[in-house]
């Protein structure tokens, strides 16, 4: 019964990037725009794919091509790590990669990085007002209530004695 399927294009685990697998598969850019074409031709008109990536394997540089690439496939919605697999999850996010796609994408977007808490949130809402998802991750593992937060616009009165319930 799904509709949709997600190709993780952003795995960093080096024992997965090292088969060309998930981030890996990034710095094949012909064999990715094979893998698409190819995908997009016998897939079931009823079926959309999203795409989770990184901006490259060792260089934010690698990002511009990999965008021209997502670019010409009817992708459903490209969620974006602003680091690339080489960087995993340490140092600042490339917030220049992501609105660089901001600018270029042909389909919705998704900001995914370092999104820990209401603060953070707010801050991708005022800095790329056209994007209408996040990927929690990491936040939501430190702070089970943050999307709730973040939809009431505040952590409510019990949320202590619930956070203790929860767990």
């Amino acid at each position: 019964g799904y509709r949709e399927f997600n190709l993780n294009l952003g795995c960093p685990s080096g024992t997965v990037a090292a088969k060309n697998k998930g981030s890996g598969f990034l710095s094949e850019l012909d064999a990715l725009d094979a893998f698409f074409d190819e995908l997009f031709e016998k897939l079931d008109p009823e079926l959309t794919v999203s795409v989770k990536t990184r901006i490259g394997r060792c260089d934010p540089d690698e990002f511009p091509a990999l965008m021209e690439i997502y670019n010409r496939y009817p992708i459903s919605e490209l969620t974006i790590h602003p680091r690339v697999q080489k960087e995993f999850y340490r140092g600042h996010v490339h917030m220049d990669a992501f609105a660089y796609a901001v600018r270029v994408a042909r389909m919705p977007l998704c900001y995914n990085g370092d999104i820990l808490d209401i603060e953070d949130i707010q801050r991708i809402e005022e800095q790329f007002p056209s994007v209408e998802h996040m990927m929690l991750g990491r936040g939501l593992l430190r702070d089970p209530l943050l999307a709730e937060a973040w939809f009431a616009g505040g952590y409510p009165e019990d949320s202590r004695e619930r956070l203790c319930r929860f767990h």
